[in-house]
């Protein structure tokens, strides 16, 4: 959902692991925050308080935190705890799944449509274009600069982070921030005598090999609804961050064929075309699959036994690859909008749900499940091993990038990921198919 780190002992909380994601890559404006970097009073424009919110009426929510999203349950709280705060209030939950992009399409389209949510949790960068387009949106500059004491409560690195392009607004405000990875089963590698985090792209071939006569697959993946991730962490490996951030260079292609090389060794499940995103997940939960590339959040529907048997690590480099082997993707993706309108016309409650969101206290509970916080005060106290495992890997990352989906128009993207499946199996080439995404994106 955006590098390097100053050093931090295995075994800090997340609070003292947020202060030292700081220093890596500083000029691809995500930097998670740091204490230091939160707004003060003495910082923002002198105004007058904010009124008291009130705030009445039915409004509608869309998120993609349902089903089985690790978020759904935190998510189902804080609308009990909202409403129970403001009892004039009733939310209409509309979230959709985010995978296959059926959440993309319905915010676009309601917004499209004059049908838009009183309040979004949508995602930021390039895909947040068309909502922003639509002049439906409250800027959130204003309030940030009139309520100082709720503005306390955000990382000002967060805030930076999620600035609009070019106006330089804040239209969706962080909550939760991500980061992408390899998982693995650490049973399953060191039974295999695999070293961990894997190297090389040669000691990637040979792991997968050994998976393979042992019946294991060596990653879990979905062709047919997520393979957004490998296509991240290959481009990044094969043209260094420079080429991640230069949409459509030459090493996009490098990139992609990597993939394919992959796909032509066995590394993914026999069904990998078609298998779908919970059930790849599965494979992997179920020690059938020694590897899942997934997002931080992943790690909130692990099992507490699995969990602690679970690491994570980026990409090696590809063959030919400029990319450093310690890269990794990591971001604020998504925000909280609020609809103009509509927040008038309940009183408030789109920005009351807002506020009463990026409390620490609700924060909190989502950012137990996963991700790294943009709320000061919402860490938990401790982390799991997998966890640990991820602020390991931010730790020593050299570098890193935002996704490419953040810059390049959805449209764009959603060719590539969905045609992926024919490169490789070989009915299309990675050239003629960034071709067509590139076209999309004009």
């Amino acid at each position: 959902m955006k590098k390097a780190l100053r050093t931090i002992a295995v075994g800090l909380t997340m609070a003292m692991s947020l202060s030292a994601f700081v220093a890596c890559g500083g000029n691809n404006n995500n930097t998670t925050p740091t204490e230091s970097q939160a707004p003060t009073e003495s910082q923002a424009p002198a105004s007058e308080a904010p009124a008291a919110l009130d705030p009445e009426g039915e409004i509608k929510a869309l998120t993609y935190m349902t089903g089985s999203d690790s978020f759904t349950g935190a998510w189902k709280e804080a609308i009990k705890g909202f409403t129970a705060k403001y009892p004039k209030v009733k939310v209409n939950d509309e979230s959709v799944p985010a995978p296959n992009d059926v959440f993309k399409t319905k915010i676009n389209t309601d917004f499209a449509a004059g049908n838009e949510p009183d309040i979004a949790f949508g995602f930021t960068g390039a895909d947040s274009k068309p909502l922003v387009d639509s002049g439906k949106l409250m800027t959130w500059d204003e309030e940030l600069a009139k309520d100082t004491a709720w503005a306390g409560n955000f990382y000002q690195g967060a805030l930076d982070a999620v600035k609009y392009q070019p106006d330089g607004k804040i239209y969706g405000l962080p909550y939760i921030g991500y980061y992408e990875g390899f998982f693995y089963n650490k049973d399953l590698f060191t039974a295999n005598g695999i070293n961990a985090p894997i190297a090389t792209w040669d000691d990637l071939l040979k792991a997968i090999e050994t998976f393979k006569g042992k019946g294991i697959t060596p990653i879990a993946i979905s062709f047919a609804e997520e393979p957004h991730y490998m296509i991240e962490y290959a481009i990044l490996k094969a043209g260094g961050v420079d080429g991640h951030k230069a949409a459509f260079d030459p090493s996009w292609k490098d990139g992609l064929n990597a993939i394919k090389d992959l796909y032509d060794k066995g590394a993914f499940p026999k069904d990998a075309l078609t298998i779908k995103s919970a059930a790849a997940n599965q494979l992997f939960m179920d020690g059938k699959a020694a590897m899942l590339i997934q997002g931080s959040w992943a790690a909130g529907g692990f099992k507490e036994d699995f969990a602690a048997k679970t690491g994570i690590m980026p990409l090696p480099v590809t063959p030919n690859g400029k990319g450093d082997p310690t890269s990794i993707i990591q971001g604020f993706g998504s925000g909280w909008y609020v609809s103009k309108a509509k927040n008038e016309a309940s009183k408030g409650a789109g920005v009351a749900f807002a506020k009463y969101l990026t409390t620490p206290e609700v924060a909190k509970t989502f950012i137990a499940v996963g991700g790294t916080p943009a709320i000061k005060g919402s860490e938990p106290t401790g982390v799991s091993a997998v966890r640990q495992s991820g602020f390991d890997m931010i730790k020593n990352a050299q570098s890193s990038d935002i996704p490419v989906d953040n810059r390049i128009k959805s449209e764009s993207f959603k060719k590539i990921w969905k045609d992926l499946s024919y490169v490789v199996s070989g009915k299309k080439t990675a050239e003629d198919l960034l071709k067509e995404a590139e076209a999309l994106n004009k």
